[in-house]
């Protein structure tokens, strides 16, 4: 029987202490002048805290050519065929840096765009395994991931505009009179970026909204 091994990035915001299987790659987070590796050196928890108490929006870093290179050829060497899933290639420069790491691992590697991030992410990642569970080949495991990635579509709501103001995406005067308005975006990611699904004012109606499109 193949032997799949799955590789995704940190921002899948999954666990590999569930599966022997899985190798989670981490992204770098950057607070001021202190890096940290993510799911590694701080949390997720720890995250929230330290973006609650910055003035100031953290950066983040791919992961790097040499990261995934390093693993591909440790799993390969294991006899292993690898299926890598990354974030969104319009997010981040992952999905580049894992399909450059994998051209000397022809046939062996196979790195798939997940055109999402976080939950929408993990599912493709949690697919893929239940896939490789059921005695599936990776070339079609990836066949058919690629066929049902377009259908993950993560809905969310935004509670604060305050980080979309330090971030630069809206203006302090468009922050101020959504505040004003009690407007809580509804979000939507699925088609590999970020985009505003509707604009409601209240909480409960963003929940409502979110939960009818659902």
């Amino acid at each position: 029987m193949e032997k799949i091994r799955i590789i995704t990035d940190s921002a899948s915001d999954l666990s590999a202490s569930t599966r022997e299987d899985l190798t989670i790659l981490p992204l770098a987070i950057r607070f001021g002048d202190t890096e940290y590796l993510d799911g590694v050196t701080i949390s997720h928890h720890e995250f929230y805290e330290k973006l609650i108490e910055s003035d100031t929006l953290p950066t983040t870093s791919l992961v790097s050519p040499a990261a995934f290179e390093e693993t591909y050829a440790r799993s390969v060497a294991d006899g292993e065929t690898v299926i890598a899933i990354t974030i969104s290639s319009r997010l981040s420069g992952t999905y580049q840096s894992a399909t450059i790491a994998a051209e000397d691992f022809a046939g062996k590697v196979f790195v798939i765009d997940s055109y999402n991030a976080t939950i929408g992410e993990g599912i493709l990642v949690k697919y893929a395994l239940l896939l490789k569970d059921q005695g599936l080949s990776a070339k079609e495991i990836v066949g058919i991931l690629e066929a049902s990635k377009e259908q993950i579509h993560t809905l969310g709501v935004l509670d604060t505009l305050e980080y979309l103001k330090k971030g630069g995406r809206i203006n302090a005067t468009t922050a101020l009179a959504a505040n004003l308005l009690n407007i809580k975006p509804v979000m939507k990611f699925g088609t590999g970026k970020l985009d505003i699904f509707q604009k409601c004012r209240g909480i409960k109606k963003s929940r409502k909204a979110m939960l009818d499109a659902m």
